[in-house]
């Protein structure tokens, strides 16, 4: 019971230390990911994720990015396939970027499954902290867990690296 107190004022430190973003108003585009899950160890866990950000307007292609998960905090349990969606939204925008969403996310995760489970991580970050990944919606996974802790989310780009991946 102490540790799960522990994590949480970690978690809410760790979330009230980390610097704000300028005000991120012009929602630009959608991140979805899924992974294979992962075993969690107790005070931690890290899973890879395959990405694809597809981008408001009809000029702009989707991009690919692989990236790991890591939660810091309580992580018990087992999970099974993962997808996870947000809205991208930028500090500031101008036509033509961002060039990337490459780079690393911090914030709070919150996850419980049995069978079948349901979870939450607001992150922010990028390219000089200039992005926020909101949830859009639960996020859904398999498994038998429960997590409440700090999520660390880095991408990188995928298009010049093949990678395999099974949904």
């Amino acid at each position: 019971m102490k540790t799960m107190f522990a994590a949480v004022a970690v978690a809410a430190l760790a979330t009230a230390a980390a610097p704000l973003p300028a005000l991120a108003g012009a929602k630009i585009g959608t991140l979805s990911c899924k992974s294979q899950g992962t075993i969690n160890q107790i005070v931690s866990s890290s899973e890879t994720v395959l990405c694809r950000y597809i981008p408001f307007g009809k000029f702009h292609g989707t991009e690919t990015y692989v990236g790991t998960l890591d939660t810091y905090g309580v992580d018990l349990g087992i999970t099974g396939r993962t997808l996870m969606t947000w809205s991208v939204l930028a500090a500031s925008f101008e036509a033509g970027e961002p060039a990337s969403l490459a780079g690393t996310y911090y914030g709070t995760s919150i996850d419980a499954s049995f069978a079948v489970g349901v979870g939450a991580k607001s992150l922010i970050g990028g390219p000089e902290r200039g992005f926020t990944l909101q949830p859009t919606s639960v996020q859904i996974q398999e498994g038998v867990n429960a997590t409440v802790g700090v999520a660390r989310l880095t991408l990188q780009n995928a298009d010049a690296t093949p990678v395999v991946y099974k949904p």
